[in-house]
């Protein structure tokens, strides 16, 4: 968990959605594919017997794909600095909220907060236009620490917090 000196908040990364590896291991496999993806498309081109239309496709996508791996899933996704990494802010002002690389981030202002439900791998925040629910997808140890973190400001805020894994 971070702590950003700009205001007082919390910024917790939500890092990579697979729970069965780290988010080293993950970010070494995605440079692998990454480097191999650019690698086919090089072999793809110098290929003799593949038209000039195939080749110009092919090649075309296997190089995307390989700058999709190499940046967007290992540099951007899993970067703990990046403001386009999936992740939660949770300071005294309000809580930023983005569950994607290619999503808009969210503030919600705690003034217009009346009440938060604190669900499965999901954040529920009721105001005056109702109740919106924000999914996310992380680690079991990432979300329990997004979730205190939420609960101590509410706290502050005298929010009330419902826990809906506790019933």
């Amino acid at each position: 968990m971070e702590t950003q000196s700009i205001e007082k908040s919390q910024r917790i990364n939500l890092g990579a959605r697979n729970v069965k590896f780290s988010d080293d291991a993950i970010k070494k496999l995605n440079y692998l594919l990454g480097t191999l993806f650019i690698g086919m498309s090089v072999l793809y081109f110098f290929r003799d017997n593949a038209g000039i239309a195939e080749k110009v496709v092919f090649c075309s996508a296997y190089f995307i794909m390989g700058l999709f791996f190499l940046f967007i899933k290992a540099r951007i996704e899993l970067s703990p600095t990046s403001k386009y990494a999936p992740h939660f802010l949770v300071s005294e002002n309000g809580l930023k909220i983005k569950t994607g690389v290619l999503k808009k981030s969210q503030f919600i202002d705690w003034n217009d907060v009346k009440k938060i439900e604190l669900g499965y791998y999901k954040i529920g925040i009721k105001d005056q236009t109702g109740l919106q629910f924000y999914p996310y997808q992380t680690r079991k140890e990432t979300s329990i620490k997004i979730k205190r973190a939420i609960e101590d400001i509410a706290a502050q805020k005298g929010i009330e917090v419902e826990n809906l894994l506790k019933k």
